[in-house]
């Protein structure tokens, strides 16, 4: 049996099987039914060793298939679970992963995620411009390394919206970032420092731009020029192989980056009450300003409105408005969840 570089979810994987593949075919695992790169899952042993070695048997655990795409996302959505156990049974030589559970042998040291939390409540209400508790810079510029998007993969296009008084679109060069004067606190920039804000999508965008019932809202779409250098915060877990690296570096990125890494990401994504925004927005504001003086030109993250994504983009020499269509909104979909208090 032969797996195929979409069985996979890690550009490292995709990219190692089209590398060492000396077959074509169709795939035994995944639902992908063209002829593609095959190779046997035994070939694999090698690199997901490091990541194997991370986990011992456990009666408390979870089967192999699940514990590692719940801590690294290694497989892609085109594998079902049994095959996910068949291709690792295949991998390791053995039938234990359809019986035997398992747990993680390490435990996670939320040390930086301590540091990071005394920090943002300083720069809250203690130290804005001049914090004590500073953070490691150059651990913190060495992490984004992990997760700096491959220019071949970068959006092509990507959605900006303003809600609109009128049922006429704003002019073309209105839907850039705003003037400098009018740039108010937002998730990744200070007041008076404007960003271009712009989603993965058109309902993303006017989503993120929290319209009422019978307003429109312009939405501008923007090329993006492939050069654009952008950290990638969405889902660390994706973003971020384990695949190629030794041991020792393995087990520092499970126990220490990871879960901080993630910890930031959330931050980014999580939704702010309107009335608190000015202190909620310093963390991400903080973390935003160093990715740029890091000569990065944006980041993505996940959006907590719609289903996708965020992009903030720094400098807009790196695009470039195509059109604007106008939207009228229709409808606003609420969903209340009773609150039990504790």
């Amino acid at each position: 049996m032969d797996c195929c570089p979409n069985c996979f979810a890690h550009l490292y994987l995709k990219e190692y099987i089209r590398h060492i593949s000396r077959t074509i075919g169709v795939c035994s695992f995944c639902n992908y039914r063209k002829k593609t790169d095959l190779i046997h899952p035994e070939q694999l042993i090698d690199i997901f060793q490091p990541l194997l070695d991370l986990y011992e048997e456990s009666n408390e655990g979870k089967f192999l298939n699940e514990i590692i795409h719940d801590d690294w996302h290694v497989f892609s959505n085109m594998i079902k679970i049994d095959k996910q156990l068949l291709l690792l049974s295949e991998l390791t030589d053995s039938d234990n992963v359809f019986v035997k559970k398992f747990q993680s042998s390490l435990s996670l040291n939320k040390a930086k995620i301590d540091k990071w939390n005394l920090f943002i409540i300083e720069l809250k209400h203690e130290n804005r411009f001049f914090p004590k508790k500073v953070i490691d810079r150059e651990q913190l510029s060495e992490l984004f390394d992990f997760l700096v998007i491959d220019k071949n993969y970068n959006p092509k296009f990507i959605y900006r919206a303003r809600i609109n008084p009128d049922s006429q679109p704003f002019p073309l060069p209105e839907m850039g970032k705003p003037p400098r004067e009018m740039a108010k606190d937002g998730r990744a920039n200070p007041k008076g420092i404007p960003y271009l804000y712009a989603a993965s999508d058109y309902k993303t965008a006017i989503a993120e731009a929290r319209p009422y019932k019978s307003e429109y809202v312009s939405v501008a779409k923007i090329k993006v020029k492939k050069k654009i250098s952008l950290i990638d915060l969405r889902d660390p877990k994706s973003s971020i192989s384990p695949f190629g690296l030794d041991d020792d570096n393995v087990v520092l990125l499970y126990t220490e980056d990871m879960p901080f890494l993630c910890h930031l990401s959330d931050s980014l994504s999580k939704p702010i009450h309107p009335n608190k925004k000015e202190l909620e927005y310093l963390p991400t504001q903080y973390l935003c300003e160093f990715i740029k003086d890091k000569n990065f030109n944006g980041i993505v993250f996940k959006s907590s409105l719609e289903k996708g994504d965020n992009y903030v983009i720094f400098d807009d020499t790196f695009i470039s408005r195509v059109k604007v269509d106008n939207y009228f909104i229709s409808d606003t979909l609420v969903k209340p969840k009773k609150y039990i208090q504790k």
